[in-house]
């Protein structure tokens, strides 16, 4: 896992990086800029026009840093230098300089776009601390109007790193090249939006320095794959836990299947469902590993009965809301369960009995999408607000909250917030989040903490999903092409 770098620790990091390899600032903007065209060489071709927008900064020097080493490798690149001040920075100067004097410098208010397939956004950088207005607004406007592809350093222009202020005009980029960590902002709905497509690229700066930072904001990564335990000779199925999953309802045994085939795949020992009479032959028939223990109802879920030696407990896919369920799932609670999913309907019974909130057991796992917290813990202006009513809610009542989304966020009691960054808009279909539901379940039953198995089980669901899209496309992808992807995600997590 990486931790992410608010605004002032980035130029803290660099500064450190500065005095400490040592290494100049205009060595290390070399070094960011060759590492952004080596990214950039992989996505476009040498016989692409490129226009290359700088500002007066930082940023801007970035810009010209990055033109010049484009040419030299015989890339057409028109450069634009955009008068935001009227002095420019020390780096900025110089790679101006490097350059030589091939280079357009206009008044914002007069500024072109030449004719390009590709343009370079290089006006504003992370440093940015007041939104984009008047005569500038005119130069973001027309790299949005263009037909061109847009390519912004570090961060598209008049986006905030570390908060969400679409006030002014902000660059719509179809790929952000980013330095060393991604920005908080490009995991948030509203402000992730403009960012497009995003890969942080590797500029050298000191990572025990930026590790050491304070900070709750976390970039979940491959080295996750090491909280999976492993599988020891001679252990048996009792050894990877005991399951109980309380799911389905009549039309809805679907979600039931799901979740309990998944909690298996994922390394579940035992695995107990609970359904409605109607179904028992489902499961039996389609899941001949799981057992099930049939309710007295034909259609619904109406006992919440904790069988012996569980160590853990999903509720909520596919169950419905009738009072009858909520009431076994009261009685679930206060039966003494330990460990413990709750989705689904079972998250919608919370926002409309909140007083089951307070009979859930620490470190209960809870897996909303954004309508579902809606309900629970009240509307909110946008996925910041979100995230930190997530925080206040996981310390006060020691809960484990997933917020689903295109980078879902795990938010844990003590505040941290983890972010993922694999998965796809494929994945936005019927039964996706049954399978995540049983993951995390499958991960807990094998002695997982909350926090870890939700970690892990959102990485693989999303990395599920990315075998998932290279065999069947999004458009085509379902819940269930998941499920059959999820042992190779498991392998190569």
């Amino acid at each position: 896992m990486k931790k992410l770098l608010n605004a002032a620790q980035t130029r803290e990091a660099d500064q450190y990086t500065i005095h400490n390899e040592p290494i100049t600032s205009l060595e290390l903007m070399e070094r960011a800029s060759l590492a952004f065209v080596s990214e950039f060489e992989e996505r476009v071709s040498t016989e692409s026009l490129v226009a290359v927008v700088c500002g007066t900064g930082n940023n801007g020097g970035d810009g010209l840093a990055i033109a010049r080493l484009l040419k030299s490798k015989h890339y057409s690149v028109k450069v634009i230098l955009v008068k935001v001040s009227s002095e420019l920075s020390d780096d900025c100067l110089a790679n101006l300089k490097q350059f030589g004097s091939d280079v357009n410098e206009v008044k914002p208010s007069e500024f072109v776009l030449p004719n390009s397939d590709v343009v370079v956004d290089a006006l504003f950088g992370s440093g940015l601390n007041r939104p984009i207005l008047g005569d500038l607004e005119h130069v973001v406007s027309t790299i949005n109007n263009a037909e061109s592809k847009t390519f912004s350093v570090d961060v598209p222009s008049g986006l905030f790193s570390d908060e969400v202020n679409l006030t002014g005009a902000i660059v719509q980029a179809d790929f952000t090249i980013t330095f060393q960590r991604p920005k908080l902002s490009f995991f948030i709905p509203e402000s992730g939006s403009f960012v497009g497509e995003w890969k942080a690229v590797n500029i050298g700066l000191d990572e025990d320095f930026i590790e050491a930072q304070n900070g709750s904001y976390f970039l979940l990564d491959h080295s996750i794959r090491k909280a999976l335990p492993p599988r020891v000779k001679f252990q048996h199925k009792g050894h990877f836990g005991r399951v109980q999953v309380f799911a389905g309802s009549y039309g809805k045994m679907g979600a039931a299947f799901l979740c309990s085939k998944t909690a298996m795949k994922s390394g579940a020992g035992l695995l107990t469902a609970h359904v409605p009479k109607c179904g028992v032959q489902v499961l039996q028939t389609s899941l001949p590993e799981v057992m099930v223990n049939v309710d007295s109802e034909e259609r619904l879920i109406s006992e919440g009965s904790l069988q012996k030696n569980t160590d853990v407990v999903c509720f909520g896919p596919g169950v419905g809301v009738e009072q009858k369920t909520v009431q076994a799932f009261r009685q679930l609670l206060e039966a003494g369960v330990s460990r413990l999913v709750v989705d689904a309907d079972g998250l919608n019974m919370l926002s409309e009995n909140s007083e089951l909130l307070d009979l859930l057991p620490e470190f209960t796992v809870l897996t909303p999408h954004v309508g579902e917290f809606h309900r629970l813990f009240g509307k909110c202006s946008d996925g910041l607000e979100r995230i930190k009513v997530a925080q206040s809610v996981a310390k006060k009542k020691k809960l484990v909250i997933i917020l689903k989304g295109a980078h879902s966020a795990i938010i844990v009691p003590s505040g941290e917030v983890y972010f993922n960054n694999t998965g796809n808009p494929g994945m936005a279909t019927a039964g996706s989040g049954d399978v995540l539901a049983g993951i995390v379940t499958g991960l807990m039953a094998q002695g997982l903490g909350s926090e870890e198995a939700a970690c892990l089980g959102v990485f693989l669901h999303g990395l599920a999903g990315d075998l998932a899209r290279k065999n069947v496309g999004e458009v085509s992808l379902m819940a269930s092409d998941l499920l059959h992807f999820l042992p190779k995600a498991i392998s190569n997590a």
